[in-house]
């Protein structure tokens, strides 16, 4: 396992969350420089913008975002200042343009190739947001892996488009009967069946290059139901790596 710490002291959150990615994509990129298949724990979904940066991905490749909420606010459309509010938006190059500079290989990432799924909590003027960049939404009343289901749909569409994707679980897209995961918990999401045969389908429809699990907090899994679902998530992520014939390196955010 690697840990990743920011490379400065705390001066400012905006400098210390970007900072912790500068650290995450020199990690990543170490980790698949060596032939393995890297695997981020993270704290939250800021994680996606290293991971990315450092595996290079740029035109061709996309991303599968599974959370209950967009994650696509800027500064402009926000209407809680909440920075972990904005990684969709920063990795399509919607905001921070500046910063997302200062993270190792970092490249935005074109809307069109990111596909957001278990989605049920979105802003009026983030969805807006959403649209403008083109990014593919598929609610969690959709998140099947039948064939003709919109998620499967939406996979193949993103299939024809890219080349390899990095996969992404915000833990909190589980509905909240298999647990509470963070303090933005919601309900009416999928299954915790319905998630992991999702994930499955990927693997099988588009080859992965890398993987995040986020948002853990077990301040709010009073119960330890979070704790048992994030394990079998990170089961079913996991097997992904051994499609392409790679071991799987644990990188871990603080």
């Amino acid at each position: 396992m690697v840990q990743v710490h920011a490379p400065r002291p705390f001066g400012h959150e905006i400098g210390a969350y970007f900072a912790v990615q500068e650290s995450l994509a020199e990690a990543t990129a170490h980790v698949a420089s060596t032939g393995a298949f890297p695997l981020i724990l993270g704290g939250n979904c800021g994680c996606v913008l290293g991971a990315t940066a450092g595996m290079g991905l740029r035109e061709r490749s996309g991303v599968v975002w599974f959370d209950a909420h967009g994650d696509a606010n800027t500064p402009d459309s926000t209407e809680s200042g909440f920075l972990d509010g904005m990684p969709v938006a920063i990795l399509t190059g919607q905001c921070w343009r500046g910063l997302s500079r200062s993270v190792p290989g970092f490249s935005p990432i074109p809307g069109n190739q990111i596909l957001l799924a278990g989605v049920r909590s979105v802003d009026e003027r983030e969805h807006d947001v959403i649209e403008e960049a083109g990014i593919c939404l598929v609610s969690s009343e959709s998140l099947r892996p039948a064939p003709d289901s919109p998620f499967a749909r939406a996979l193949n569409v993103l299939g024809a488009r890219v080349q390899s994707v990095h996969v992404h679980v915000d833990l909190d897209v589980i509905d909240t009967a298999d647990g509470i995961a963070n303090e933005f918990a919601a309900g009416d999401g999928p299954s915790l069946a319905a998630l992991t045969a999702s994930i499955d389908a990927i693997g099988a429809a588009i080859p992965v290059n890398s993987i995040s699990l986020t948002s853990y907090d077990p301040e709010h899994d009073t119960d330890g139901r979070a704790a048992a679902s994030a394990l079998r998530i990170l089961d079913s992520l996991a097997s992904l790596a051994p499609r392409s014939g790679q071991k799987s390196v644990p990188v871990k955010t603080s």
